[in-house]
């Protein structure tokens, strides 16, 4: 079973992601983001964390920031410039949403 588009569980915060996107440097990112998937959610156990990876393998790169107007938004890139982890905390509206989604698989 193919794992979720990041739209089809979280689309107003998918839609934040490219707005925010658009007003860095990074704007050729937002097409990108939109085809990502939830390969998995952090295990780390933090109860701030909303955390995912976007990708099979996470080996990071560099990170780009993004200036969110609630909690921490980091987007983990590797070596080809391809997101492959989503760090998100102090967000509790995208915890909920992704607690919701895992309880119902």
């Amino acid at each position: 079973m193919a794992t979720p588009l990041i739209g089809e569980i979280l689309p107003d915060f998918l839609e934040e992601i490219v707005y925010l996107l658009s007003q860095t440097g990074e704007a050729a990112l937002g097409p990108h983001v939109r085809t990502l998937r939830i390969e998995s959610l952090c295990d780390c156990g933090h109860e701030e964390c909303s955390s995912f990876a976007t990708a099979a393998e996470v080996k990071v790169d560099r990170t780009v920031e993004l200036q969110s107007m609630e909690g921490i938004l980091l987007l983990d890139l590797n070596a080809d410039n391809q997101v492959c982890f989503i760090e998100i905390l102090g967000r509790p509206d995208v915890k909920y949403l992704l607690d919701d989604y895992t309880a119902r698989r």
